[in-house]
């Protein structure tokens, strides 16, 4: 006997939640790299080494942990996109990659803004 098994009917991403997923995950990616990096220079711009030449700094250390604070939130986004028991569940994964792409945007914003206004002058 064959047994007859539904599959579920899986809705497709409309083509603008999977752009900003798309440009979710080159952002969110890319700032995490820029975090790690600029955590790894710190202590060779403040002199801040310890016993084991490695950072020791409180700002580096929390610029290491914003960088895994991005990527952890980019895995539960994916995690919660990809077995999405509900639309309600898909839909708040989505909303949630698009506020992360917000605030990594008005970020690099400010940083931009703040080198212009302030340090350039």
């Amino acid at each position: 006997m064959a047994v007859e098994q539904r599959r579920r009917a899986v809705r497709r991403l409309p083509a603008g939640w999977a752009l900003v997923l798309a440009f979710d995950v080159l952002a969110t990616s890319l700032g995490s790299l820029v975090l790690c990096v600029l955590a790894l220079l710190l202590p060779g711009i403040e002199e801040d080494y310890g016993p084991a030449t490695g950072p020791t700094s409180p700002t580096a250390l929390a610029l290491f942990a914003a960088a895994l604070a991005l990527i952890a939130s980019l895995a539960v986004t994916s995690t919660l996109v990809s077995r999405a028991g509900t639309g309600r569940a898909r839909l708040l994964a989505l909303w949630l990659s698009a506020g992360r792409l917000a605030l990594l945007a008005l970020a690099a914003a400010a940083f931009v803004g703040y080198g212009i206004l302030v340090i350039e002058p």
